[in-house]
């Protein structure tokens, strides 16, 4: 009797071919897994259970030719191209170096502008409070003087009222 599920050939080419081409490209097994479930209508497990159960051995070679051409893409990949430079772009370079210096000079020179200005305003409303804090306490001391005078205030004792 075969089951409803079982494998077909084919199924299991299309399993190895995906897997094989997804380990060269450096893409994860699992991916590939997902990837042939949605097309043979399986689940990712199913696909993983059959490929590491009863497939895998079998492509022993395949895999590691798969491995290295995933090395060798990567070596050459990070190869770059051969780049050159004229004289003009040097220059040209230099010349936008030198503006955009000019340029990040003059906003220094705002900057400590605005920083001398805030400064100043610090120290002037320092100077602010500290005159309000002397008037407050004249104005604390007259009062009391003047509460004592009534006899609403005795030193050292709380206010009568």
């Amino acid at each position: 009797m075969i089951r409803k599920d079982s494998w077909s050939a084919d199924e299991d080419k299309l399993l190895a071919t995906i897997v094989l081409n997804y380990i060269t490209t450096g893409e994860t097994q699992l991916k590939a897994f997902y990837d042939v479930g949605l097309e043979l209508d399986r689940t990712a497990a199913a696909c993983g259970f059959r490929w590491n159960s009863y497939l895998r051995h079998n492509y022993n070679e395949e895999i590691i030719e798969a491995k290295n051409r995933k090395l060798n893409n990567k070596r050459s990949s990070r190869k770059s191209p051969p780049f050159t430079l004229n004289i003009e772009d040097i220059v040209e370079y230099l010349q936008t170096l030198k503006q955009e210096l000019a340029m990040s000079e003059a906003q220094i020179r705002l900057i400590k502008v605005k920083i001398q200005d805030v400064s100043l305003e610090i120290d002037s409303r320092r100077s602010e409070l500290s005159l309000d804090t002397t008037q407050n306490r004249n104005a604390l001391a007259t009062l009391l003087a003047k509460a004592e005078e009534l006899g609403l205030y005795t030193h050292n004792k709380k206010p009568a009222i």
